[in-house]
């Protein structure tokens, strides 16, 4: 257990920019089967999780959200507002699908944690798939919902020490930020 350090390496308004970084951090990791790649999006209502289904028609959720998207009309969640995750079957589906839930909600955030970041010799890094995650927030520019809508997007790499996430930023010729531990 523990908790890992989101580094922020790119805070944009263009979408495009912000997938193409993330695309080179993905091709620096190792797939791994623990993970998955998922859309996240806070909800208040049964109708946002029905549009939200019909943007990213392939993506699974859990059963309680289906039988919302099933109940007719835009009565309120019965438990409040919440996450919904919106499972990938692959990581390259991943920009697409944001891009479909950014067209029904406002803000959403893509995390891929089926990956391993590599090991780095030369700062005695062995591999690592524990505190291996990469996160794009759009249209908000944390780590998680609790701030206002925002023009800007931001990609965060979650590692578990800092030397790593100066390695990763250096690789893909990004400049790293200030990090928010999670």
């Amino acid at each position: 257990m523990g908790h890992t350090a989101a580094f922020a390496l790119l805070r944009t308004t263009d979408l495009d920019a912000i997938f193409w970084l993330a695309d080179r951090l993905l091709a620096l990791s190792v797939p791994d089967s623990r993970g998955g790649t998922e859309i996240w999006a806070e909800v208040s209502t049964r109708a946002e999780v029905r549009r939200l289904l019909e943007a990213v028609p392939d993506a699974e959720v859990g059963e309680g959200h289906k039988k919302d998207a099933a109940t007719p009309g835009d009565s309120p969640l019965p438990y409040g507002p919440c996450l919904i995750f919106l499972e990938l079957s692959g990581s390259e589906r991943a920009p697409s699908a944001a891009r479909a839930a950014l067209g029904v909600h406002d803000r959403v955030e893509v995390h891929w944690d089926a990956i391993r970041w590599p090991e780095v010799p030369d700062l005695g890094l062995e591999w690592t798939w524990k505190y291996a995650r990469l996160q794009v927030s759009l249209h908000h520019d944390g780590v998680d919902f609790d701030g206002p809508r925002t023009e800007d997007h931001a990609l965060f790499v979650h590692v578990g020490e800092e030397e790593r996430a100066v390695w990763l930023a250096a690789q893909v010729g990004a400049v790293i930020g200030g990090h928010t531990i999670c």
